[in-house]
């Protein structure tokens, strides 16, 4: 009788193999909700994918974002007052010139009514941002004109401040 010839065949706990195939609906829910958080928050398809608490495809990152409109729920979450001004006032000059309106009325007042929506620590994060970046251009010109030792010191000081205001913006959103 011969003998059968016993083949080693080493094996993975179940444990330590990543869970492939479709997720469990609770869990994909969580992913999309926090990878649409991430990216309105300013960050690539290609970085969210890699987050340990996400690790999806950016083949499926495009397709959540197509479908759930990220890039709409990105700029409502970024605008600005002075955008939506700038929005009213060049619909004011077509009227005045006799040309069509550059925007829909109703796409304003839904900017404003979203505008209106944002909690306050987002409202004071976008009016510090725009203060600080009128600052920033201000303290820029006074960098660009002054020569030597003294524009040395301003560039220095110009990168520190910046960093601050970057830092406090960071504490408010």
């Amino acid at each position: 009788m011969a003998k059968k010839k016993v083949i080693d065949v080493q094996t993975v706990d179940t444990e330590d193999v990543k869970q492939q195939g479709r997720m469990r609906n609770a869990e994909r829910d969580r992913k999309i909700k926090d990878a649409e958080a991430l990216y309105i928050r300013g960050f690539s398809l290609q970085s969210i994918s890699e987050f340990e608490t996400i690790q999806v495809g950016v083949k499926t990152l495009t397709s959540w974002k197509k479908t759930h409109n990220w890039d709409e729920k990105k700029q409502l979450e970024n605008i600005s007052p002075n955008e939506i001004k700038g929005m009213i006032r060049a619909n004011v000059a077509a009227i005045k010139s006799g040309k069509q309106m550059i925007y829909k009325p109703d796409d304003i007042s839904k900017l404003a009514a979203a505008w209106d929506k944002m909690d306050d620590n987002k409202k004071k994060a976008v009016y510090s941002m725009e203060a600080f970046d009128s600052f920033i251009d201000w303290f820029t010109d006074i960098v660009a004109k002054s020569t030597g030792n003294k524009r040395e010191t301003n560039l220095q000081t110009l990168k520190l401040i910046r960093t601050l205001q970057d830092n406090y913006i960071e504490t408010l959103i």
